[in-house]
């Protein structure tokens, strides 16, 4: 390692892919190449984000299945903090942070930021433990306007929060090529139409609707496909298996599961149209890479959405509710070859 380079522990919840696993491994990639070498911390549900790291050639300190905020975590952070003889650590939303800010205790030289890639308010003990964190805190940073203004609200006068959107690299316009593969990968005829949701199969983004207007709008169309990419990564959670359920007892044999994709991104190609009926978002990267891949969108006209799409041009957003109108959404832009 030469002199002169800054040592960057990234520290993060679980080692399942989603946009802020993504996020980690880019900034390593990227700061690479302006002297900084990176490291990554992770406690929680293994996945295989561990695969990445490797390929990618970033060093993982993984501290096993645990949860929440506990001495034990801090402590094995300080450690790794102390022997990887780190410069930073940067916190990956509130549980990391946490964690990685009250390691300062044990490993003072250590400086802490943190990003913040959802909308989240903390409560209770919690809110408590984040003002004291925001107090030891170089920096906080809000992936997207509306995770600003969250911010904002809660940290405490002087914090320093900066604003830098979540973005994506943006290749070459996919090729007919690209969505034979991607069909083929996927399973589905080169013929059908498909509608995709890349992410995680959790409450929050809303794929129990997606589920439910693709059984409701599409049971009689033989030749229209659903294709989930993502799972749920709790383990035990009964979430997943309920939209597995559903889909089974709908019967059309048209509903596709894929699981965690390493290269999600790469089966855009073979979608016609993206649908994002999330709940609750800070800055999706799932629907950016969709835009890169040129794919219109439904989702729900959700405040952090509407940041970067617009209604009836680049997306159809629909008023959030607890029956949004997606299945309408979905049948529309279906008619609509152009």
């Amino acid at each position: 390692m030469g002199a002169g380079r800054i040592r960057v522990a990234h520290v993060m919840h679980g080692l399942m892919m989603g946009g802020l696993e993504q996020v980690v491994v880019r900034l390593c990639d990227a700061g690479r190449g302006v002297g900084i070498e990176p490291l990554v911390i992770a406690f929680g549900a293994d996945g295989t984000v561990r695969e990445v790291l490797s390929d990618h050639d970033i060093p993982l300190a993984y501290l096993g299945d645990v949860r929440g905020m506990s001495p034990q975590t801090i402590q094995s952070i300080a450690r790794v903090l102390r022997e990887h003889r780190a410069d930073v650590s940067h916190a990956h939303d509130i549980g990391p942070w946490l964690n990685a800010a009250a390691s300062r205790a044990l490993a003072p030289r250590v400086r802490t930021t943190v990003t913040f890639h959802q909308i989240a308010t903390p409560a209770g003990f919690e809110r408590g433990a984040a003002i004291g964190a925001a107090l030891v805190s170089d920096a906080l940073v809000a992936c997207g306007d509306e995770v600003y203004a969250c911010v904002r609200r809660w940290a405490p006068p002087g914090t320093r929060i900066a604003l830098i959107p979540n973005g994506v690299p943006i290749g070459p316009e996919p090729t007919p090529e690209d969505r034979s593969r991607a069909r083929a990968r996927m399973g589905i005829p080169e013929s059908a139409r498909v509608f995709g949701y890349l992410g995680r199969l959790h409450e929050e983004k809303g794929v129990d609707l997606l589920v439910d207007a693709f059984v409701s709008s599409f049971q009689a169309r033989d030749d229209v496909h659903l294709v989930m990419i993502g799972k749920d990564g709790r383990e035990g959670h009964p979430f997943e298996a309920s939209l597995r359920a559903t889909a089974e007892r709908a019967g059309t044999g048209r509903i596709h599961f894929l699981g965690e994709q390493v290269d999600a991104a790469s089966l855009l190609p073979g979608f016609d149209v993206y649908v994002q009926p999330s709940r609750r978002e800070g800055r999706s990267l799932s629907m950016l890479e969709a835009m890169a891949a040129g794919l219109p969108t439904v989702a729900q006209g959700l405040t952090p959405i509407r940041e970067i799409h617009v209604d009836g041009e680049t997306a159809l957003l629909v008023p959030p509710g607890p029956q949004p109108s997606l299945g309408l959404a979905m049948r529309r832009l279906l008619e609509d070859d152009a």
